[in-house]
């Protein structure tokens, strides 16, 4: 299995510094809960693991593959700027990533997993609500079963039923041997989750 290195993390933005020097080492089976308030830079550090923002200095590289950054496989990404194609169905959504990456797929049983009833499933995402799409979201991130998880405010507009879903999965997935990088300004989801943490704090 993979280990995740993040060594000498440092990002600015508009001349303000978000974090500098953040180093940290993921084994199998861990989560590292990542706090702060709004602006503090959480986000800007699961989308540089995730490839999807560089960082002013600094690497992340999986252990067994040494790869400068995580390669996609490696990864499941859910976080507020990743929407899903409002004129198809959940469904059509997770065939629709599936394909792209190769794999295959049972969308049904993992939007089932999400908690999202057959007659939501076959009606286009523009008329979901905001909790429907956030499931949605979470979905297409396990589409790969992917090692690492990176979830950005998972539960943010979740009901306690998907509150309670997103628990299950996190604790399915370490206990498989899975990782996580959550990031959360709730101090609730901090408590439960335990484990690891990083804070950001306002600069």
């Amino acid at each position: 299995m993979s280990r995740l290195h993040i060594e000498d993390l440092s990002m600015s933005y508009r001349g303000r510094t978000l974090f500098s020097g953040l180093s940290l080492t993921l084994d199998p089976g861990q989560r590292v809960v990542v706090s702060g308030s709004n602006g503090t830079g959480k986000s800007t550090f699961l989308r540089i693991v995730a490839g999807l923002t560089r960082s002013d200095a600094g690497k992340v590289s999986f252990a067994s593959v040494g790869a400068a950054s995580p390669p996609r496989e490696h990864l499941g990404y859910a976080g507020p700027d990743v929407n899903p194609y409002e004129e198809l169905t959940a469904v059509e959504n997770l065939e629709f990533i599936a394909r792209l990456r190769g794999l295959p797929i049972d969308a049904d049983a993992l939007l089932d997993r999400m908690g999202l009833t057959a007659r939501a499933r076959r009606t286009p995402v523009k008329s979901y609500s905001s909790g429907m799409r956030q499931r949605v979201r979470l979905a297409s991130s396990l589409v790969a079963t992917p090692p690492l998880l990176l979830w950005d405010e998972p539960t943010a507009m979740l009901d306690e039923q998907g509150r309670r879903i997103v628990d299950e999965i996190l604790a399915a997935h370490l206990e498989a041997g899975g990782m996580a990088l959550i990031a959360t300004n709730d101090s609730n989801e901090i408590g439960r989750w335990g484990g690891r943490r990083v804070h950001f704090g306002d600069r």
